[in-house]
């Protein structure tokens, strides 16, 4: 996958704003706060409608307009061009089309257009609650698995109408119409995560064991809040747990409250690892993920990298670099170049409030 070009339209802090790119390598260089992370985060939603800083849709609209827009023109693997317009309204929501065609459900877009981003608010992964972790996995999932998609709205939604009959003190039999539908959903994402995760292993700690040249080894444990396997064994824990759900008014168990851990030296690496170390481990779930998008979509998803290169000690930085896919398209911000020596090997943009120029370099001459 390869993005052509892109159009953006009152997005953010840019006005106006028309790119194409001819390589492979694309850098945007500039001070904080001018609008380098804005078009990153506007590539990274072609790939799942949201941002990789977790703002609202209508964060998007420059203050003033009614709306954003954001064209993208991509090359996918068999050579077609693809075309993605999203639309965002300052009141909220947003529209989106694929070739001319409007999308009416997430589960039909997602996957289309694959990107991973690298950024500091990637540390949220090792420091932050559960609900972080799983969100990531979600998305990881959700964008390879229609099936797992379907059966996570499903999940939720059933266990929100459970959650209401709980607060309201309802009889078992109520309870159970929404238990089935409940229990069926959580051995399917149960399933899906099981096998999720050993699918991450290898990728996951080869690209550690490269950051730091074989000196320390990291490993990905699931930890899901229940171990039942199949839908009869879910059914008996959520009538196991109706009393107590009763008085919490609210279902306790399940998929819900998954985790994962991100283990340094078989070390939980939140507690036991210092901010280099942290850094080197999520960048290595990233390119993790990468690969896993890379096998089960069948297409090079687009590698995206906020400001990080200049976050890592020399020895790292120059080890990522070795990391990066080789035929993946890479987009980076930050303010200098990662080196000295890598000036001349990006295309590169200057940028300034919103504005994007590009950059002569000694292969233009």
């Amino acid at each position: 996958m390869r993005l052509l070009g892109i159009n953006l339209e009152g997005f953010r802090n840019i006005d106006s704003l028309t790119l194409s790119f001819e390589t492979d390598r694309v850098f945007f260089l500039g001070s904080n706060g001018q609008g380098k992370s804005n078009l990153l985060e506007a590539i990274g939603l072609c790939s799942t409608l949201r941002s990789f800083r977790g703002a609202a849709p209508e964060s998007m609209v420059l203050d003033g307009r009614a709306q954003s827009q954001l064209y993208a023109k991509f090359l996918n693997d068999e050579g077609s061009e693809q075309e993605a317009v999203i639309t965002f309204a300052k009141k909220g929501g947003k529209k989106v089309e694929v070739d001319g065609e409007l999308v009416k459900k997430l589960g039909s877009f997602l996957g289309q257009f694959p990107s991973v981003c690298l950024s500091s608010r990637d540390f949220r992964l090792v420091r932050e609650s559960p609900s972080d972790r799983r969100k990531w996995m979600d998305l990881a999932l959700s964008s390879t698995s229609n099936r797992y998609f379907s059966a996570l709205q499903g999940y939720y939604r059933s266990m929100k109408e459970r959650n209401a009959l709980l607060k309201q003190q309802a009889s078992d039999s109520q309870l159970q119409a929404f238990e089935q539908t409940l229990a069926t959903c959580a051995s399917l994402l149960h399933e899906e995560r099981s096998a999720f995760f050993p699918s991450l292993s290898d990728p996951f700690e080869q690209a550690y064991l490269g950051l730091t040249e074989g000196q320390e080894s990291a490993q990905l444990k699931y930890l899901p809040d229940c171990a039942a396997m199949v839908s009869d064994e879910w059914l008996k824990i959520y009538e196991k747990e109706r009393g107590k759900d009763r008085l919490m008014g609210a279902t306790r168990r399940g998929p819900h409250r998954d985790d994962f851990s991100l283990l340094l030296n078989d070390r939980d690496s939140r507690n036991f690892a210092s901010e280099g170390q942290q850094k080197g481990v999520v960048l290595a779930l990233r390119l993790a993920e990468f690969s896993f998008l890379r096998q089960n979509l069948g297409t090079m998803p687009i590698l995206l990298a906020d400001d990080v290169l200049g976050e890592l000690d020399p020895k790292r930085r120059a080890n990522f670099r070795k990391l990066l896919p080789p035929n993946a398209q890479t987009f980076a911000t930050g303010t200098t170049y990662p080196s000295e020596r890598e000036e001349g090997i990006w295309e590169s943009f200057q940028v300034e409030n919103g504005m994007f120029f590009s950059v002569p370099t000694a292969r233009d001459g």
